[in-house]
């Protein structure tokens, strides 16, 4: 544990993890570009100050195609639209990479799941009870024309984000 957080602590220090720090454009595979995602917000979960970093929510859309395909971060523009317009929550009340509004993460694994475009995330979350309780996330990628991108997340209880956005 120490290690790990002497780990975290020295990327976020000397900048190499922090937002937009080591994004490439194509990621060889799906497996790559989750890896990828969860490395350039990681800070998310260590930092209570982000210092003008902007969460994966509120990035703009040429990071979102980073990460997520065209579909996908039309929907999720369309949400933040609607929460700067009503300036309330609209569908999304946190952050879907950390299936929480409060992220927390411990023991991050990065899988292949059922096919080669599935991908598991699993991690130990602390809070809220049951301590300890493990979420797992699964990631349908798409190929796309700039490689690569997350096409929807399949949530523990069975929901997705795709159909969670779609249903606003």
């Amino acid at each position: 544990m120490r290690r790990t957080f002497a780990a975290l602590f020295l990327c976020l220090l000397t900048g190499a993890c922090a937002p937009g720090a080591s994004r490439r454009e194509a990621v060889s595979s799906p497996a790559a570009v989750v890896a990828q995602l969860y490395h350039d917000y990681a800070w998310e979960i260590v930092l209570e100050d982000a210092h003008g970093w902007s969460t994966l929510l509120d990035e703009p859309r040429d990071v979102l195609t980073k990460y997520f395909d065209d579909p996908l971060v039309d929907l999720l523009e369309q949400d933040r639209r609607c929460r700067e317009r009503t300036r309330a929550i609209c569908t999304l009340d946190g952050s879907p990479i950390w299936y929480s509004n409060d992220p927390d993460a411990r023991r991050l694994t990065i899988a292949g799941g059922a096919d080669s475009t599935e991908i598991a995330v699993s991690f130990a979350r602390s809070q809220p009870p049951p301590d300890g309780e493990i979420i797992t996330l699964t990631y349908r990628m798409a190929r796309t024309p700039r490689g690569w991108r997350v096409h929807d997340v399949r949530f523990p209880e069975g929901g997705s984000l795709v159909a969670l956005l779609s249903a606003q």
